[in-house]
């Protein structure tokens, strides 16, 4: 009896593993805001990470070094996940992207800054995420959504400009 248990265990974690292997390694998702402020003020904030407690899903930013316009620094999340980032790019107030690495996933962020013609911006944030082993695909399938992470971003970042009028 024992033996045919085992077999079983073995074998859903083998379709596990199997299922991971097919999955995709990258993810990609987008958010597209319009904000009251001009490229020039949202960027500000959007770069400014000495000015990060209007962000909700924080406890903690971290700026371990800045050279010139590169900046190395690790984020705290509420839950005490810690993701490491380095900026990638800076063209002033139009794009703006960092590295991101974590205990569970690589990759890398995008925002685009584009003005809307009234003085506000269309702000864009991509991200591209790159889990490689096939259980933590599984995983991260079913319990991590990175697009809840992006909402959250957009809407605190609406706050953080609104109080600032």
């Amino acid at each position: 009896m024992l033996f045919y248990i085992l077999c079983g265990l073995i074998g859903i974690i083998f379709l596990i593993f199997i299922t991971g292997l097919f999955l995709p390694s990258e993810r990609i998702i987008s958010r597209k805001g319009h904000f009251e402020v001009s490229p020039e003020i949202l960027y500000r904030i959007v770069t400014d990470n000495t000015d990060w407690q209007y962000r909700s899903d924080l406890k903690n930013l971290i700026l371990i070094r800045s050279y010139g316009e590169t900046e190395v620094w690790e984020e705290v999340t509420k839950n005490g996940s810690v993701i490491h980032f380095k900026t990638r790019e800076k063209r002033p107030f139009s794009f703006y992207s960092f590295d991101m690495r974590s205990n569970i996933f690589t990759g890398y962020w995008t925002g685009e800054f584009d003005p809307d013609g009234k003085g506000g911006t269309i702000f864009t944030a991509t991200e591209y995420l790159t889990i490689s082993n096939p259980f933590i695909k599984i995983l991260a399938l079913l319990f991590f959504d990175p697009g809840k992470f992006m909402d959250v971003y957009q809407e605190d970042l609406q706050r953080k400009v609104k109080s600032m009028r």
